[in-house]
C-alpha cells in the first residue's frame, strides 16, 4: 500500500496504517510529520478500539516498540498544528517549542507559515525584543515561553511601600546586623501582605519592639 497523507487517509484499515508507519520509521526523523498524521488518524477515528485494542496507545505500544509514547504525542501535535512543509522547514523539536510558546502567550499560530510568528525574546539584562520564529534558536523560544508563563507580580502601592520602609528602618536601627532576617511584602488577593522570615527565637522580643517602634513612623508615612 502506498503511503498516503493527511486528508487522503479515508478508510485505511488498521493493518494498512501499521504497514505504512513501519515503512516511515525506516526513513528516520524526516518522516516524523507523516507518522504523526497517521497517529492522529488512528486516535481521532478510534481505529484501534474498533479492532480489539484497549486504546490507541495500546496499539502503538504493541506494534511500534521503537516509538515512545511521548514521541508519538509530539509527532501528532505537530502534524495537527502545522503542514508537512512547515515541519520539513523548521523541524519537529522547534515546532514543539513554538506550540508551547503559543499556548503560554495565547497566540494563534499559522499552520502554513509559522516562521513569521513574532517571539518576545528575552535578551541580556531582561530586555525583551521581538524576533521572528524563523530567526530564533530553540533556547530563545524556550526562554521566551518561561517568561510568558511566569506569574506577573503586582507592584506594592507607594503608600504601603513607605510604611514598609519605615518598619525596615526601625529593624536596622534596633539590630546592628539583621543577618538572614527578612521582612518582605507582596500583593495577595488585592492586599499588601508582609512576610517575616528567619527571626531567631531568642530575638523575638526585641524584634517585636522594633516593629512597634517602626509602627508610628509607618502610620505617619501612610497619612
Amino acid at each position: 500500500m502506498e503511503e498516503m497523507n493527511g486528508s487522503s487517509h479515508h478508510n485505511l484499515s488498521l493493518k494498512q496504517v501499521r504497514d505504512n508507519i513501519l515503512k516511515l520509521i525506516a526513513k528516520g526523523h524526516s518522516a516524523a510529520w507523516k507518522i504523526g498524521d497517521y497517529y492522529n488518524y488512528v486516535v481521532e477515528n478510534k481505529l484501534a478500539e474498533r479492532n480489539g485494542y484497549a486504546s490507541a496507545q495500546d496499539f502503538f505500544s504493541k506494534n511500534f516498540t521503537s516509538l515512545a509514547k511521548s514521541t508519538l504525542s509530539r509527532y501528532g501535535a505537530v502534524a495537527k498544528a502545522f503542514t508537512e512543509e512547515s515541519c520539513t522547514r523548521h523541524g519537529v523539536d522547534n515546532l514543539i517549542s513554538l506550540l508551547a510558546y503559543g499556548n503560554a502567550a495565547h497566540l494563534p499560530l499559522s499552520k502554513d507559515d509559522p516562521g513569521s510568528t513574532l517571539i518576545d525574546v528575552v535578551q541580556d539584562g531582561g530586555v525583551v525584543a521581538q524576533k521572528s520564529f524563523a530567526e530564533c534558536t530553540r533556547d530563545e523560544v524556550r526562554l521566551a515561553t518561561r517568561n510568558k508563563k511566569a506569574p506577573s507580580r503586582s507592584r506594592v502601592p507607594d503608600s504601603d511601600e513607605a510604611r514598609i520602609q519605615a518598619l525596615r528602618t526601625s529593624l536596622e536601627q534596633r539590630f546592628e546586623k539583621t543577618g538572614d532576617m527578612k521582612l518582605n511584602a507582596h500583593i495577595h488577593g488585592g492586599r499588601t501582605v508582609l512576610t517575616i522570615q528567619r527571626v531567631p527565637l531568642e530575638e523575638l522580643e526585641r524584634f517585636m519592639e522594633a516593629l512597634l517602634d517602626g509602627l508610628q513612623p509607618a502610620l505617619r508615612a501612610a497619612g
